[in-house]
């Protein structure tokens, strides 16, 4: 008999703040939730000069807060609020919604329809948040909350940001066909992973900002197969952990920007097959040991080097991070390491990539292809330096040259009839297969001699061959 009176003012309080579209703050109290469904569905209209609207915070509501289908003109607002039952929300259009502070069972809202804002910061959830196909004109901000069970935003529609900011989620982030007009922000965010080994799927989905997963614990993959970003991706700090499959799996992913730094403690498989980006921002000297990467079909168009706190990579470490990861020789990603090495200036280290790719290559044709890159390498490097010919054609002609000067004359094939014996010419027709100074025709060598011009002459044909090939392997560039 005594909480009647008390009942009868909560409810007449909370009328009047309605009407008012006033905030009411009564720690303690309960409400059921067929009193907010009446207000909310059927309620008194506005004070004059007013704006109804419910904003209640404090109070627990027994009873299933039920509003699917309904359409709410007013902003809904309940802070800081407990939720005996699951709140209702499928196919309901809203205003504005904030649950900020609050305590639920868990949100279903399939098909959910909102103009403005959807607000659930620093909640509690004991289930899951359910927003199927929802279509939401603003934000969607879950900022420090905590997720027992899944977040659910498959197909989507988000006007502004989607921001899991500090949030702990249990079993995974679903994304998968969404669209988002703002950033996805998972900064600082603790995702565990869903049963399908995910920790968050934003793909293939569509994000008009950027995707900012700085520091984030996910133990499970990070699958952002396939999505369209507007701005950037930034995967940096913070553990990625998947050792059983992938950690990130950027497989056909667009952006302008990728920096990807996990943090020390990351492990598992990391791939970007088939990936396009503007620039990319990552860090071979300190990448974590346990990470490895797919980069095959990997396009970009620019190198950035760190310059903060780790020494900027040189064109050698990076190499050695590439090797790590090789399962087997693919051009791709030297080819597209040296080009984007030439845009940034680097023509150099361009160079140097793409005789480790030429070493490779002819590594994987077997003994005999090794053996003429060995020796391509060795003379002209592969056509990348050309230099080294001129220094082995300088060499092998003073060798020659001073043999011949020590042993020569040479006997004359038809006596009476040779030129003036000159081993540097002798040794320059010997060495040069397609240019005669009538000497190597007017001499007939023996025994040792003959064994050097045999020497010089097969020296004359590797050096020629290579060069040639060098040549052509410049004017294809």
């Amino acid at each position: 008999m005594n909480n009647v009176p008390v009942r009868r003012s909560v409810g007449a309080r909370l009328r009047r703040a309605y009407r008012d579209g006033a905030p009411l703050d009564l720690p303690g109290a309960v409400i059921g939730a067929d009193l907010l469904a009446a207000l909310l569905l059927g309620g008194p209209g506005s004070a004059a000069g007013r704006v109804a609207r419910l904003d209640l915070a404090g109070v627990r509501i027994t009873g299933t807060l039920d509003l699917t289908g309904a359409r709410i003109e007013t902003p809904l607002r309940l802070r800081r609020c407990v939720f005996d039952e699951t709140l209702l929300l499928d196919h309901a259009e809203l205003v504005q919604m904030t649950l900020d502070g609050s305590v639920l069972p868990g949100i279903q809202a399939e098909g959910l329809r909102v103009s403005g804002d959807v607000g659930v910061r620093d909640a509690g959830i004991a289930g899951d948040i359910g927003m199927l196909a929802a279509h939401v004109a603003g934000s969607v901000e879950l900022d420090r909350s905590t997720v027992g069970g899944t977040v659910f935003l498959q197909r989507a529609d988000v006007g502004g940001h989607v921001r899991l900011r500090g949030a702990h989620v249990a079993h995974g982030v679903k994304l998968f066909g969404a669209r988002i007009g703002g950033n996805l922000d998972l900064a600082d965010a603790r995702i565990g992973r869903a049963r399908d080994n995910a920790a968050a799927v934003a793909g293939p989905s569509e994000v008009g900002g950027s995707i900012f997963a700085r520091d984030v614990h996910a133990d499970g993959e990070l699958h952002l197969i396939g999505v369209q970003v507007g701005g950037s991706i930034a995967v940096q700090g913070g553990t990625l952990r998947c050792t059983d499959g992938y950690a990130v799996l950027l497989i056909e992913a667009q952006a302008r920007l990728l920096t990807l730094r996990p943090g020390p403690d990351s492990a598992g498989q990391i791939s970007l097959r088939d990936a396009r980006f503007g620039r990319m921002i990552d860090d071979p000297v300190g990448w974590p040991r346990d990470c490895r990467i797919e980069l095959d079909g990997l396009g970009y168009e620019r190198l950035t080097r760190r310059s903060d706190d780790v020494a900027t990579w040189t064109a050698s470490q990076r190499l050695d991070w590439m090797a790590r990861f090789g399962a087997g020789f693919a051009p791709g990603p030297y080819d597209q390491l040296a080009a984007a090495l030439r845009r940034d200036g680097r023509e150099q280290d361009a160079r140097q990539v793409l005789v480790v790719r030429e070493r490779l290559r002819h590594r994987a044709m077997g003994r005999l292809g090794a053996v003429w890159g060995a020796i391509q390498d060795a003379t002209i490097g592969f056509g990348y330096r050309p230099g080294r010919a001129l220094l082995w054609l300088l060499m092998v002609v003073a060798a020659s040259t001073a043999w011949f000067a020590w042993s020569g004359p040479l006997r004359a094939v038809k006596a009476g009839e040779a030129p003036t014996w000159d081993p540097l010419l002798y040794s320059l027709d010997v060495l040069v297969p397609l240019v005669s100074f009538g000497h190597d025709q007017a001499w007939d060598p023996v025994g040792a001699d003959k064994a050097v011009t045999v020497a010089v002459m097969v020296a004359g044909w590797v050096l020629a061959t290579t060069v040639i090939a060098g040549v052509g392997r410049s004017l294809r560039r």
